[in-house]
């Protein structure tokens, strides 16, 4: 007769275990996402709609006034720009960098060390350090404009953190540059993961290294870029500390972006309305959402077509 021993809930049921056990131990993390993510974001979405300013006790319902105030706000629109330049570099620009320089720095290139700390160093450094660093090479009188002032180039000299049309890029170069040191390394662990082999029947049919980069590593490598791709866009909705640390926005708003404006809103003693910061918050979410869907969703369409 064949005994049937009895399984406790924290036992093995199946492959994977029973669901009580695995909600178990899935509880800590998710009471901790809770805390820290999904409590704060509900949050928001209550204050977006009463009128609450944070020193007066008043949870009176607003109704959509704040949605419709943000609908006319001209800094809003300004700022939705920047992030989409933010967007555009990280994704033309910093992830293209740091795939080639992760296929570049694998093939075992002479001082692959040193350029390895060069592009990861600000990962290691703090934002507060760069920021400032970035912020003296754009002044006037030094960084950037010396070198061209040596080079008898007076006449590119700008005051880049304080001319409309370029303030908008020039602060967001320092995402890029610290985005390509960590999605270089990300790369680079996944590059070294591919077969030999493949390398291989590549250079015995005749490919040179564009070949092998372009039929072998790209190919490799999509489903991690396009994860780096998702996260690029957030981060690049999220863009604040250079902003804030190198022109606080200005000159008049042209450098603000989303994230900037709405610390504004929520903290500075000139500006500060918590309800509108509220609502400010919230679409920067619904931002983040949308766009992350749009882009799983036109991945999945082409792996369906491929």
């Amino acid at each position: 007769m064949r005994t049937v021993r009895k399984r406790g809930f924290l036992s093995r049921a199946g492959h994977y275990g029973s669901p009580i056990g695995i909600a178990l131990f899935l509880l800590p993390g998710m009471g901790l996402y809770t805390a820290v993510m999904v409590y704060p974001a509900v949050q928001s979405l209550i204050y977006s709609v009463i009128d609450w300013q944070g020193v007066r006790p008043v949870w009176r319902f607003a109704g959509f006034g704040y949605y419709a105030r943000m609908l006319t706000d001209p800094i809003v629109r300004i700022a939705l720009m920047n992030n989409l330049r933010a967007i555009f570099l990280h994704l033309f620009i910093g992830l293209p960098l740091a795939l080639l320089l992760s296929y570049a720095l694998t093939r075992k290139v002479r001082g692959a060390l040193v350029f390895r700390f060069l592009y990861y160093f600000p990962n290691v450094a703090t934002v507060t350090i760069l920021a400032l660093m970035w912020k003296f090479l754009f002044t006037q009188e030094y960084g950037f404009n010396a070198v061209l002032r040596l080079l008898g180039l007076g006449s590119v000299i700008r005051p880049w953190l304080s001319t409309d049309g370029i303030v908008q890029w020039t602060t967001n170069i320092p995402y890029v540059w610290q985005a390509v040191g960590f999605w270089a390394v990300i790369f680079v662990a996944a590059i070294s993961g591919i077969s030999k082999e493949l390398y291989e029947a590549a250079r015995i049919d005749g490919a040179n290294a564009w070949h092998e980069f372009l039929y072998i590593v790209v190919p490799s490598v999509r489903n991690i870029y396009l994860s780096a791709s998702v996260a690029s866009i957030n981060w690049a909705l999220g863009s604040y500390i250079y902003q804030y640390i190198m022109t606080e926005g200005g000159p008049l708003h042209k450098s603000q972006t989303l994230t900037n404006y709405t610390v504004m809103r929520l903290y500075s003693t000139e500006l500060v309305d918590w309800g509108y910061g509220s609502t400010l918050a919230v679409l920067q979410f619904a931002l983040g959402v949308v766009v992350s869907a749009i882009i799983w969703r036109l991945s999945r369409r082409r792996r369906e077509v491929t």
